[in-house]
């Protein structure tokens, strides 16, 4: 029974590959071989038969407590696992004192009998903990089995108690019946109860694992849900900057009206002129088209009039279109120089010196160029509303780019007013603003542009000494992804 059915659980189980069955059937066969030499007494050496058996059935039953306790796990089990240990060290040297020293066979089979009587009621004690944590079929079993195997073991000590006698260890009697019925019945009970809480325990897991992968395709989906709406959040934060990227640009038109239909009236003035002159000319029937400098003067004139008004408007164009992303290769000293033109009528009205210091290289950028456009004409906008109507001394301010470490660098610096110390923390924060008439949108829109480029812009400012905004960007023609 003892090698039957501990092989076959085993093999039931093999698939499992667990530590666990392998101790639990592995002690079970101990335990078999050690029956079959207390059932040999005679057959074998007293030696085999008193010591080898003995010891073989305390591994067994060591290793099959240490299996059962495993699945109560993970509550802690190493002082249950002394005590066995000491409890079996104890009794195993007293039975050799009693066999090797007393030679009283009789009293070592009472003490062989009670010890494994009291010994074994640990399985009942295992199977009540495993029925309080989990009712099951399992737990029932192992605690029947337990409760019947002590029954049977100490009716056998008290059958050998009351007999006197080790004489006639192996004639049938009533203790005798008692025992082998009930290591019959709970070698099947406990055998089936370790199957069943093993697969119950396996069933659990399968159940956990099938609900976990449940959860986790919920959290996929809802993961996807979740991405797609930040998808459409981030479309829609791309929509709001657009709108406020168009917004902030019609607010600035106002100021460069005023400004640009001066400095668009003086070319156009120009070329009306020349036109008039070229005209006179003409109709001078004594001139030759071709002799006189008064028409090669006037037609360079106009050749410089128009472009001058054509970069105008071109500019005015590409900063104030739709908003939308374009990205392009372009000097970056050539951005620097479009937007002063476009300021510079305003810097002249309001005596506003100007000290530009390009790099003489060639600083090529890949990116938005009407947006970077709108980020320097917020700074200089800002630089020039630094200087308060009343200004005691010369007003400045100071552009420059540079390279720095494949990144370029540009400034812009006045020797303003500079910015409130209330706000120094909070100035590219969408709202906030100093200035009565600001709208608080400009540098958190600059900021945010910059972001989008991989660059970064921060200042520095004084109380009545002025502030200096820096940028920097990567130095780079390949492709961004904004």
């Amino acid at each position: 029974m003892y090698l039957i059915l501990h092989g076959a659980i085993w093999l039931a189980l093999q698939e499992y590959r667990s530590f666990q069955v392998k101790l639990w059937c592995a002690s079970g066969i101990l335990s078999g071989m050690a029956v079959v030499l207390l059932s040999m007494r005679g057959l074998v050496s007293e030696f085999l038969f008193m010591y080898v058996a003995q010891l073989l059935m305390l591994a067994g039953n060591g290793g099959r407590m240490v299996a059962l306790r495993m699945y109560l796990l993970p509550e802690p089990q190493n002082r249950v696992y002394w005590v066995y240990g000491l409890v079996s060290v104890a009794y195993f040297l007293l039975f050799v004192y009693l066999i090797a020293v007393l030679k009283a066979d009789w009293e070592a089979l009472v003490l062989f009998n009670a010890f494994y009587a009291v010994l074994c009621f640990d399985y009942f004690r295992m199977g009540l903990q495993l029925h309080r944590k989990r009712k099951s079929l399992g737990a029932n079993l192992l605690m029947w089995g337990g409760l019947i195997l002590s029954f049977s073991l100490a009716m056998r000590a008290i059958g050998v108690a009351l007999g006197g006698s080790i004489d006639e260890l192996y004639q049938p009697s009533w203790h005798q019946a008692i025992m082998v019925v009930g290591q019959f019945i709970t070698i099947t009970l406990c055998n089936v109860a370790f199957l069943r809480i093993f697969l119950e325990i396996a069933e659990q897991k399968k159940l956990a694992l099938a609900h976990e992968l449940t959860l986790t395709n919920e959290r996929a989906d809802e993961a996807q849900r979740t991405s797609l709406v930040m998808k459409q959040l981030l479309e829609e934060r791309e929509e709001i900057i657009r709108q406020l990227t168009l917004f902030n640009k019609t607010a600035g038109m106002g100021a460069l009206v005023a400004s640009l239909a001066h400095e668009l009236n003086q070319p156009l003035s120009v070329i009306q002129t020349n036109a008039g002159m070229i005209e006179l000319v003409l109709n001078d029937h004594d001139s030759k088209l071709d002799q006189d400098p008064r028409i090669d003067k006037a037609m360079t004139g106009l050749r410089k009039a128009n472009h001058r008004a054509a970069t105008i408007i071109s500019t005015l164009r590409n900063m104030f279109g739709n908003g939308r992303k374009t990205v392009s290769v372009f000097d970056f000293n050539e951005l620097v120089n479009d937007v002063l033109l476009l300021t510079q009528p305003t810097l002249d009205k309001q005596g506003i010196e100007v000290q530009l210091q390009l790099d003489s290289r060639a600083l090529k950028f890949t990116g938005d160029k009407s947006q970077l456009q709108q980020v320097l004409l917020n700074l200089m906008t800002n630089a020039i509303e630094a200087f308060p109507t009343k200004f005691e001394g010369v007003k400045n301010i100071t552009v420059q780019t540079k390279l720095e470490n494949d990144r370029i660098v540009m400034s812009v610096a006045d020797n303003g007013v500079g910015i409130s110390p209330e706000i120094e923390a909070v100035v590219f924060e969408l709202l906030r603003t100093n200035k009565e008439s600001g709208m608080g949108i400009g540098l958190w829109l600059s900021k945010t542009i910059i972001d989008s480029h991989q660059g970064s812009i921060s200042f520095t400012t004084r109380v009545n000494q002025g502030t200096r905004f820096v940028l920097t960007l990567p130095l780079t023609t390949e492709k961004m992804y904004f």
